[in-house]
């Protein structure tokens, strides 16, 4: 074996192996020349034995650890702090979609034109931030939502709401005759009585989370002027495109939080055992409900035979008439449950009252038993 063999087994053997297929490929890092005779290097022809050290040193194989993504941090509002959860924001937008079909059918007929309603953006934020952005002059219903506690305010904006009064009074442009200005007494009572109208539907809207009785306030003018919670408070701004054939307006409604979020855990877990119902055993369902009919009580007549008379011959009927009917004499009678025949039975006495002993099953009576 030559010694530039020895040399590359030696280097081979010190870099860990050339098999390892999944080991980078490294270039070998050259040493100073070191003292001492290694041991087993031969002489190679007359060439007498030399003091020899490797000129590769010694490298280990270092392996880097894979490097792990970079988290996505969200960054935390303390002034601003968020309430409710994506699930409690999706259940408010249920509720006010369905508020909003159901106003775009009251206002269509109410207003004798065409009105669609559909919600623009949902969002929790503070009194002041929402109060801070609205104009001076507005028609705003302060609303009793019990058991919702505080007040819920749905704003009109001052040309919607000419334009709304106008169409009460039987205009029919597409755009509002008057715009700005002051509200009289008059429009003001106009609106009253249209914010009762439209303040009934929110119970049916939070029928699944609460059992809510909405009752207007009073009417707000001055946004700047109404003192009606503290600034701080936290509300949920539904915003509402109003549109009356072509015209397009805005309506706003700021939903009191103070135990909102009490109520929507209550509907969702509602909601969780409804739909936990609705997947039980139907067989099981079945059974109870037979099962609590049981105790009904229902009437049973014997029916002894018919007969048909015209008017006139009902008319002229008298004690001691005899009215033959269309039965046979020793024909059985007939066992009425409710409206359905059920048995045939045979007239007898039992205990000095009359009595009917049952001879015979009707096809009422089987179909029930395969149902049950």
């Amino acid at each position: 074996m030559s010694q530039d063999e020895i040399d590359r087994m030696l280097a081979e053997l010190l870099s860990g192996g050339g098999d390892d297929d999944d080991a980078p490929e490294e270039e070998p890092v050259a040493a100073e020349p070191v003292g001492g005779a290694y041991a087993g290097a031969p002489a190679v022809g007359n060439a007498p034995a030399v003091n020899y050290a490797p000129q590769v040193a010694y490298n280990p194989i270092v392996r880097s650890a894979p490097k792990k993504p970079d988290k996505k941090i969200k960054p935390y509002d303390f002034y601003n702090p968020t309430i409710f959860s994506k699930e409690q924001i999706r259940t408010v937008q249920i509720i006010y979609d369905n508020y909003a079909k159901r106003l775009s059918s009251f206002m269509s007929g109410r207003l004798r034109t065409e009105c669609t309603m559909s919600i623009i953006n949902i969002q929790e934020m503070k009194y002041h931030e929402y109060n801070n952005a609205l104009s001076d002059s507005i028609m705003m219903g302060v609303l009793e939502v019990k058991p919702l506690e505080g007040n819920m305010l749905i704003e009109i904006n001052e040309e919607t709401a000419y334009l709304i009064i106008e169409k009460l009074l039987g205009w029919t442009g597409e755009k509002p005759l008057v715009s700005g200005g002051d509200f009289t007494e008059i429009e003001i009572k106009i609106c009253e009585k249209f914010f009762i109208e439209i303040a009934g539907y929110l119970k049916e809207a939070w029928a699944n989370v609460t059992d809510m009785d909405p009752r207007l306030d009073r009417i707000e003018t001055n946004a700047r002027l109404a003192q009606i919670m503290p600034l701080n408070d936290i509300i949920i701004l539904v915003m509402l495109n109003v549109r009356l054939n072509e015209y397009e307006g805005r309506m706003q409604i700021s939903v009191p939080c103070l135990n909102l979020a009490e109520l929507l855990d209550q509907a969702e877990n509602f909601m969780k055992v409804k739909r936990m119902t609705k997947n039980d055993d139907v067989e099981k369902t079945k059974k109870d409900i037979f099962e609590n009919l049981k105790s009904s009580r229902v009437d049973i007549r014997g029916v002894l035979g018919n007969a048909t008379l015209s008017l006139q011959e009902l008319l002229y009927l008298q004690v001691g008439d005899v009215v033959t009917l269309d039965s046979a004499k020793d024909s059985p009678i007939t066992l009425k449950v409710g409206s359905l025949d059920w048995y045939q039975g045979e007239i007898g006495v039992k205990r000095n009252r009359m009595a009917v002993k049952i001879i015979s099953e009707l096809q009422a009576k089987k179909e029930l038993q395969k149902i049950l």
